[in-house]
């Protein structure tokens, strides 16, 4: 893999499930408010909780994966050792078929049914970085609406349900069509 520049931050998601544990519960607010300060200062993109908050995926920017670890290893939970999995996945090079294929590395098929289009992929990035349905409409000039029959496309070909758990299936398609 080719060295990055330190100028500029790569996108990180991570993905982590937590033992359900009574700390959970009592660490929460730390965890929110140590995650909420990363946020205002940049470093956390987006993300969210499911299963009733013993599963996250964070989408980070850091400078290289020992920086994500770092970040990681504040967290009140990490600190608590309440993670029972982490994968830490490069975003660019999750979603780097897209790049290919947008500087005409790659041929431009349609998608098969299942796989998510050139585009479903840019609103899925644009989704995992945080923007909501309204600034996706403005980034591409359509109507909300139109967002969300994107988005409901996107969810039906990874099988998922909300947008917390992208990442992670984004991940998992990459693995099955890479």
């Amino acid at each position: 893999m080719a060295q990055r520049q330190d100028a500029e931050p790569v996108r990180y998601i991570i993905s982590r499930a937590f033992q359900d544990d009574a700390r959970l519960h009592r660490l929460r607010p730390a965890h929110q408010t140590y995650w909420r300060r990363l946020f205002h200062q940049g470093v956390l993109v987006g993300g969210g909780t499911w299963e009733e908050g013993c599963r996250e995926v964070l989408v980070v920017r850091a400078q290289d994966r020992a920086a994500v670890h770092q970040v990681l290893g504040a967290d009140p939970y990490t600190q608590e050792r309440l993670a029972l999995d982490v994968t830490v996945q490069d975003m660019d090079d999750l979603l780097g078929a897209e790049e290919r294929a947008e500087s005409g590395q790659a041929a431009a098929d349609p998608a098969p049914a299942g796989r998510l289009s050139a585009h479903e992929l840019r609103v899925a990035r644009l989704m995992l970085e945080g923007l909501t349905n309204r600034q996706i409409a403005e980034r591409f000039m359509v109507s909300p609406r139109a967002v969300e029959q994107h988005i409901t496309r996107i969810y039906r070909k990874l099988s998922i349900s909300r947008r917390a758990q992208l990442a992670v299936a984004l991940r998992a398609e990459a693995t099955h069509t890479g």
